[in-house]
């Protein structure tokens, strides 16, 4: 049997790489060389050699962690992991980038504002002097200049 077969054998029913995978591999490298960085400028610094070799551990740890889910057999905790990373911190860091690209591309035709009531993000058309607004969400009015 050829090595190539061999590993492909190995990784059956392993739960392999996802993006949190790549997060934690990233955030690991980022670690590791903050610490190298750390170490090197301040080596007659105890306080600067102790924080390096508690960043050089972490990016270990993490790289450990990356290791372990990649080639883990509980497929079940992964995903709920991995949903877990995915609803908590990737949506909302992509909803907020929708919504500011969104703006972006409305900002010559719309203002934007927000609800004093609830927080609520209000959209009204340009050049059309002062008006009330009604909040969508909670109905609380609000007179702005647009």
């Amino acid at each position: 049997m050829r090595f190539s077969e061999r590993i492909k054998q190995f990784l059956v029913g392993r739960y392999g790489g996802d993006s949190l995978n790549t997060v934690l591999s990233v955030i690991s490298l980022i670690s590791f060389f903050a610490g190298m960085l750390v170490r090197s400028l301040s080596k007659e610094s105890v306080a600067g050699t102790v924080i390096g070799w508690v960043l050089y551990l972490a990016a270990m740890g993490l790289l450990g962690l990356t290791v372990f889910r990649t080639f883990s057999k509980n497929l079940t905790a992964r995903r709920v992991e991995y949903e877990w990373y995915r609803s908590h911190i990737l949506v909302p860091i992509t909803r907020k980038r929708n919504e500011a690209r969104t703006k972006r591309a409305q900002a010559a035709t719309h203002k934007f504002f927000k609800c004093p009531g609830c927080g609520q993000t209000v959209r009204v058309p340009k050049g059309k002097g002062k008006i009330r607004i009604t909040c969508p969400k909670c109905g609380k009015v609000f007179v702005k200049k647009t």
